[in-house]
């Protein structure tokens, strides 16, 4: 029997339907396309590099790719995780080009340009974690890489809970970004707590 290759998180379906079905400015449909543009990044440099590609799987914070049949280099990795930044960048300044023709080009060109940006962040899970990660491990032991990449994330993820909440009381904005730090905070937690033995 042949893997699926697309793999959604029913929740995170849900979540995307509702979104787009009460996008009456056509913003979430942006953002929508803005990180599917950042995954095609990511899925050029495997097809450009021969690097198969197992399952894509989609949760509520975001897209993993899978790679099947082999292990990757650290310098693989990097590229590989640096494409989908670099593409939302890319994306990013081809949508400022027709921003005096429409307001959906804003929102494009922005979304790309906040998504390639939060993914560099030095953060777990993140491509900037995992690249950050892939350096580190070519000069320096895996323990030490784990504690560098666990203080980054905590303070990273602090500065940014920290942003979303000042956005929040500023500018009456910033929701999504706020519950979506407390639950990278949330899970980065959970990983800290030891399980209890049976």
């Amino acid at each position: 029997m042949k893997r699926k290759r697309f793999l959604i998180q029913p929740l995170a379906l849900i979540y995307l339907l509702f979104m787009l079905f009460c996008d009456r400015s056509g913003l979430a449909a942006m953002s929508l396309l803005a990180a599917a543009l950042h995954e095609v990044g990511h899925l050029a440099v495997a097809w450009a590099m021969h690097i198969p590609i197992g399952a894509m799987r989609f949760d509520l914070l975001g897209a993993r790719i899978e790679v099947k049949g082999r292990i990757l280099s650290y310098g693989e990795e990097w590229l590989l995780c640096v494409a989908g930044p670099l593409s939302s960048l890319v994306f990013s300044l081809i949508g400022s080009f027709f921003w005096s023709h429409s307001k959906l080009a804003i929102a494009f060109s922005c979304a790309s340009l906040l998504l390639g940006l939060l993914n560099l962040l030095p953060i777990q899970t993140f491509d900037g974690g995992r690249m950050l990660e892939c350096a580190l491990l070519s000069f320096t032991s895996p323990k030490r890489t784990s504690d560098v990449l666990r203080g980054c994330t905590f303070l990273f993820l602090w500065l940014l809970w920290a942003f979303s909440a000042y956005l929040m009381i500023k500018i009456a904005d910033g929701i999504s970004l706020f519950f979506f730090t407390i639950t990278l905070l949330a899970r980065f937690f959970e990983g800290r707590v030891p399980q209890k033995e049976k």
